[in-house]
Formats: C-alpha cells, structure tokens, sequence
C-alpha cells in the first residue's frame, strides 16, 4: 500500500492482494516516519457503509472504504480509474480521497 498525501487529498494505491484482503475484512495497515518528530499510523477498511469516512487524528487515522464500491473496482480490473470520495469538512475544504489498484500489478497477473 502506498499512501500519499497532497493538499487536500489522500491518495491510497493498492495492489489486487491488498484489495482481497479488504475484501475478506482485513485492515491494511501502514505508519511513516518524519523523522524523530513523529510517525503517521493509518489503516484502510472495508466497511458495509455506503459513505467513506475519514477519523483519527493526524498521528492515527483510520479510513472506512464502502464495501459494495471495492467489489464494484474489482469487478472491473484492470483499470486506469480508481473509486473518489470527498469527506467533508468541519469549517474547511472538502478531503479528497482516491483510491486505486496498481494496474502494472493487474496486468502482470493477466498474463
């Protein structure tokens, strides 16, 4: 899994393993370190919800992904276009997240 993050969007990339295992209700989960001043802990789960939702603070963060939506990506792999969301705000800009499945990684599966 990587994470990057952007202004205001969150941009998870994923591979089809990792997909599955959203699928079969196991948290991905990954940290980065800045440093010494602090580590960014963050999961991505599945969720029977039919809203993404972002909580936590910015050490931990934990982002809800819908379910019904994962399928829908997985169902149509390989592809270029991942699922977007916007969270919003409290008093500030919406949060953008794009969630996709590396397509080098879909690909070479193909073959």
């Amino acid at each position: 899994m990587r994470v990057q993050l952007e202004n205001d969007t969150i941009r998870v990339r994923i591979d089809e393993d990792e997909l599955g295992e959203l699928l079969d209700d196991v948290a991905l989960l990954g940290s980065t370190a800045f440093g010494r001043a602090f580590t960014m802990r963050y999961a991505i789960d599945a969720t029977g919800s039919g809203l993404c939702t972002l909580d936590g603070d910015a050490h931990e963060w934990r982002l809800e992904v819908p379910r019904a939506r994962l399928l829908e990506l997985k169902a149509r792999l390989p592809s270029k276009d991942g699922l977007l969301f916007d969270i919003p705000g409290l008093d500030t800009v919406a949060t953008t997240v794009l969630l996709d499945v590396d397509v080098k990684d879909s690909l070479k599966r193909r073959r």
